[in-house]
């Protein structure tokens, strides 16, 4: 299975801030100043973060799947100051595992309780929480949390009621779906749905 999901690329002319959703991916981005290339691997992140634009700064990001298990050290030696072959460098210290895949996959679809998702996948909930530390780097709590905020973001984008997203996706009331959406995009459900910055970001290859 490959890694690399998508490569996206940016070269912002102008100096400005821009807000990054968290999306359950890892990037490999190459940042080129003046002719200078540095290299990075971004983490997991939990909320929206922002970003300073540096203007003239030329980006190629490649994203990771879901759940990627990545030899960061080990890369980053292999690039050393060489962006050459770079797709390969990261698919020789990357992996995706087809269990995490499989995790993944029922805890987004379910969003339900991590203990009940366990048993559907026939281990117990102390092991799941063990293996998707190890392999994802997060827990199961977390991908499930992730899955339902952006799944309901969308639904927000695309017009539906507040009341009923709350509703639809497990939320215990408005309120408990309100605190949960600001926390993971900074923002309020109402504002969510003027950010098109934000929600253009839920529908790139995520999870």
């Amino acid at each position: 299975m490959e890694s690399i999901i998508d490569i996206w690329t940016s070269n912002p002319t102008e100096k400005g801030t821009a807000y990054v959703v968290p999306d359950g991916c890892r990037d490999v981005i190459v940042t080129e100043i003046e002719g200078v290339q540095q290299v990075h691997v971004s983490p997991l992140f939990e909320t929206t973060i922002a970003v300073d634009i540096t203007p003239n700064a030329k980006m190629t990001g490649y994203r990771l799947a879901p759940g990627t298990w990545v030899d960061e050290s080990q890369l980053m030696a292999a690039i050393g100051k060489d962006t050459h072959d770079l797709f390969d460098k990261i698919a020789a210290f990357s992996r995706r595992c087809s269990n995490v895949d499989e995790a993944l996959f029922s805890l987004g679809e379910r969003l339900g309780s991590v203990a009940d998702i366990a048993r559907s996948l026939g281990v117990s909930e102390r092991t799941l929480q063990r293996h998707l530390l190890k392999r994802s780097g997060k827990s199961p709590l977390f991908w499930v949390q992730l899955a339902r905020a952006r799944q309901s973001a969308r639904a927000i984008a695309e017009g539906a009621p507040l009341i009923d997203t709350a509703f639809e996706f497990g939320y215990a009331d408005q309120a408990h779906f309100s605190r949960e959406i600001k926390r993971w995009f900074g923002v309020t459900p109402r504002e969510l749905k003027l950010r098109k910055d934000l929600t253009e970001q839920l529908y790139v290859p995520g999870y």
